[in-house]
């Protein structure tokens, strides 16, 4: 559909103003509901969609369960509609820029509010996935950002719903190649955590500036995604924290099960990373440097206080003159004196320096005549008993042991957020780590689940090292608000404001008038745990269902509509050839179609009651 010169109205309620954008099946225009007098978004699917039964099932059953999805970072859709061979959607309408825009013009974004943006797409595509609803084409063409910076994402045209598998095709892809989880790209099916994975992706392009994989087909695109490991988002941005860079690349893994198991889990290691503050203030391995070769007599100081744990004694002065290696063995540096004590001030230094520095004078001379007793001494012993071919006396001191130079084995940090407070003890012990249990806290997760954990996953710390975690004490208990009787948006916030998940359902009322609740579940004045699910029956009006009578013979359809006495069969339209396209895939005396006072309308579609019905049906 053009942009229309005049302005369209839809359905006597829906006035087109522009076209805002246009993807592959559908055209999105800014509209205006006259009815509610709001600014609304329509996205009309394109043309070759109208004859297509089989999509345009799946397209209502999709958009009928997005609807469903009340959470502050998704886009409302508001309905689902069609006129002729029109078919919409009726959406809320975003004043602002797609994320993708924003990339564009200010990419590589800063980590501060890469992770903002993240977390709230997270949070939108967790609400999705606990209604059963995976997005499927998560990518920042599909987010949009208020101008407040808030997150809203859209487009689930293409969503899978976990009640609609009879709508999807085996073997088929849908998704953008550029932000296609490999197991979609493979035609397998799709699970929340190949939306986890497009989000992982996303991330990498908001602190890069560009895309982890690219070439000349998507096909060549999506075969990456399947088979080549993402260039580290390191190489082209150095300012991204290593740990930060894990969490992304850990949520890009090709094998679903080395992700994060939910969008909450990926939220969750961002919110963790982002509340231990930057890089400088976490937990990171000591690791030294390489040491320099040394003679194998002694090890070098230097190399000592490169140890972690180590202590340091500095090597006592040397005798000025010097010494022929070849008339000295090995040294027994067991014998050598432990560095002298600093000494300490003196009482009333202006008055007694003299005194304090020949003291100091007399220890340090000491010290020294000590030192080269004890090198020369031993040397001259040890040459005499080499020359007559005896050995050294028994009482001599057994050579000290060096001090180890290795350095200590890293290992990587494990995931515990999601585990059990058993699991994530087992894991710990069992590469090494010990466990510190911080103070629980309330939240979300199942009691006795770890829901923080102080080091990033993935990142390579020296085993033996402290890992602390947080366990939760479960979702506090909330008073559940009674919204009966209210319109329908401020008693979501209501819900929402006290921390429930709202779910929503539309269904006829001869009383309570259209966009009002009748009716919750659990109702009103009860305590539920933060974060549970009230479903609230919202009023479509004084409105009847549309029986299933599309696909059906005709008698059988007649017989339908003879036994309701809330709708009226007014005439029934026989189409030949010659006005039914695709007249030869419909059987003879099928019902194909049908309109409720001159509005098409399909199986299940809520209609005015005592509504005027003309069925369409394939000539015989």
């Amino acid at each position: 559909m053009s942009n229309p010169s005049q302005p369209r109205i839809l359905n006597n309620r829906f006035q087109l103003e522009r076209k805002l954008g246009q993807g592959g099946m559908a055209t999105v225009y800014l509209a205006r509901d006259l009815r509610l007098n709001r600014p609304v978004a329509i996205k009309i699917l394109h043309g070759q969609y109208a004859s297509d039964e089989q999509f345009l099932r799946r397209f209502k059953h999709e958009a009928d369960a997005a609807a469903q999805l009340g959470h502050p970072n998704i886009v409302r859709v508001y309905d689902v509609g069609s006129e002729g061979d029109l078919h919409y959607i009726v959406m809320e309408y975003i004043a602002g820029s797609d994320l993708k825009e924003i990339i564009t013009l200010e990419g590589p974004l800063p980590v501060g509010r890469t992770l903002k943006m993240v977390q709230q797409i997270a949070e939108a595509l967790e609400a999705a996935h606990a209604s059963g609803l995976v997005h499927r084409d998560v990518k920042p063409q599909n987010v949009l950002i208020d101008s407040e910076d808030r997150v809203h994402l859209s487009d689930f045209g293409i969503a899978k719903s976990d009640r609609s598998s009879a709508y999807t095709d085996p073997g088929t892809t849908f998704g953008t190649a550029d932000y296609l989880a490999p197991e979609q790209a493979q035609g397998l099916g799709a699970t929340p955590r190949s939306d986890v994975y497009a989000l992982g992706v996303v991330t990498y392009e908001m602190l890069t500036g560009r895309l982890p994989f690219t070439g000349d087909t998507p096909l060549a695109v999506a075969m990456q995604h399947v088979q080549a490991p993402p260039p580290p988002p390191r190489q082209f941005n150095p300012t991204i924290p290593p740990q930060l860079e894990a969490i992304i690349l850990g949520a890009m893994a090709k094998d679903p099960n080395q992700r994060p198991a939910s969008a909450r889990g990926f939220a969750e290691q961002l919110r963790t990373y982002r509340d231990r503050g930057n890089q400088a203030t976490m937990a990171a391995p000591v690791v030294p440097p390489t040491p320099r070769a040394q003679p194998a007599s002694h090890p070098d100081a230097a190399t000592v206080i490169n140890q972690p744990n180590a202590v340091y004694a500095p090597r006592p002065a040397q005798p000025a003159q010097p010494v022929q290696p070849q008339r000295r063995p090995a040294q027994d540096w067991s014998n050598v004196p432990p560095p002298l004590p600093a000494p300490q001030p003196l009482e009333e230094p202006a008055r007694r320096s003299g005194c304090g520095f020949f003291v100091v004078g007399l220890l340090l001379l000491a010290g020294i005549a000590g030192l080269l007793y004890a090198l020369f001494f031993t040397d001259a012993l040890t040459t005499i008993q080499n020359a007559f071919g005896g050995s050294p006396p028994a009482t001599t001191a057994p050579t000290a042991a060096p001090m180890p130079t290795t350095a200590p084995q890293l290992v990587e940090v494990p995931t515990l957020i999601g585990l059990s407070e058993a699991d994530a003890l087992k894991t710990l012990a069992d590469l090494g780590f010990r466990e510190k249990r911080n103070p629980p806290r309330a939240d979300l997760a199942p009691r006795a689940t770890v829901i923080e954990q102080d080091v990033a996953p993935q990142t390579l710390i020296a085993q033996g090292s402290e890992i602390g975690f947080t366990l939760s004490l479960g979702p506090l208990q909330v008073d559940v608000p009674d919204v009966t009787r209210q319109q329908v948006e401020p008693a979501t916030t209501t819900l929402q404001d006290a921390g429930f998940v709202v779910q929503r359902i539309d269904a006829p009322s001869t009383d309570i008038p259209a966009g009002f609740v009748i009716s919750q579940n659990p109702p009103g004045n009860l305590k539920l745990g933060e974060g549970s699910t009230i479903e609230i029956a919202v009023s479509r009006g004084d409105v009847v269902q549309f029986p299933e009578v599309i696909g059906l013979q005709r008698p059988d359809a007649e017989a339908v509509f003879a036994s309701r006495s809330d709708l009226r069969l007014e005439f029934i339209d026989e189409q030949g050839a010659d006005r039914l396209p695709n007249f030869d895939s419909f059987g003879a005396n099928e019902v194909i179609s049908a309109t409720a006072n001159g509005q098409p309308v399909l199986n299940g579609d809520f209609i005015p009651r005592n509504s005027v019905i003309i069925i369409g049906v394939r000539k015989p």
